[in-house]
């Protein structure tokens, strides 16, 4: 099952990055008006880290456990307190 922007509730997207301090705020409805309301959200994560020196190419070799790594991950702020996903029933 693939998640897309359009099935997210709230009013920002927030990439975190705690080793290296990156944090990165991104109103929704700027997103959908970019990138379109049915963009993969994984697609999506790719494209707004890609200027971390430490993510690295699916098709290249990951680093071993105590290399470097991007440990970026996603928060949606100002959601729906009944969850973050809209339902799909």
């Amino acid at each position: 099952m693939t998640v897309r922007l359009c099935d997210l509730r709230g009013r920002r997207f927030v990439i975190v990055c705690e080793p290296c301090g990156r944090r990165g705020v991104y109103n929704l409805d700027r997103l959908r008006q970019r990138y379109g309301e049915h963009v993969d959200l994984y697609d999506l994560f790719v494209t707004l880290t890609q200027s971390c020196r430490y993510q690295h190419r699916t098709w290249q070799r990951r680093p071993n456990q105590y290399g470097r790594a991007c440990r970026a991950h996603a928060e949606i702020e100002g959601a729906d307190p009944r969850g973050g996903l809209l339902s799909r029933t």
